[in-house]
């Protein structure tokens, strides 16, 4: 099921250039509908990951350093911060990133905003295939503005016809 959205990311680090070319060819339910499964995926791993993480250094803790860890309380308060992590990726993947778009779009307005939220959506591919590695967000961050700045270059709009359902802003 995720297998295709992962693929799709793949394609867009691979060749941006093209990707981003066809970026109008695909209508923008089915970018939002791919990259909310790949968000809901990450964030999902990137709790997971947490939660082991925590768990493996609180063993080390207990095993190596002779640490008395009482696993129950470190079970809550591993499992609270990952889902906190959880609905963190889950709304600043939606929420936040929605509100960036529309403060940046005053910017960019010779792209439609849905090619434009489209273009945002394709740029954040390297921070939903690599997220959940931790403190690895910020040369992601800087690749994502590189998938941006190859998405506007590219983001031209094509002629479409008036009474097409193609024909938002």
């Amino acid at each position: 099921m995720i297998k295709l959205q992962i693929n799709q990311a793949i394609r867009i680090l691979k060749n941006p250039e093209k990707e981003f070319g066809e970026l109008s060819r695909r209508p923008l339910e089915s970018l939002v509908g791919d990259y909310m499964r790949l968000l809901i995926a990450v964030s999902i791993a990137a709790g997971l990951f947490n939660f082991l993480f925590s768990f493996s250094k609180s063993a080390y803790l207990d095993l190596f350093a002779n640490i008395d860890v009482q696993y129950l309380r470190m079970l809550n308060y591993s499992i609270g911060r990952s889902v906190s992590i959880i609905f963190f990726y889950v709304f600043s993947g939606t929420f936040l990133l929605f509100v960036f778009s529309a403060i940046l779009k005053p910017f960019f307005r010779r792209i439609k905003y849905t090619n434009f939220l489209g273009i945002i959506l394709y740029s954040m591919s390297p921070l939903l295939l690599f997220g959940w590695i931790a403190s690895s967000q910020i040369p992601l961050g800087i690749w994502s503005l590189f998938l941006f700045a190859a998405g506007i270059k590219c983001g031209k709009n094509p002629p479409v016809r008036k009474n097409s359902i193609q024909q938002r802003y």
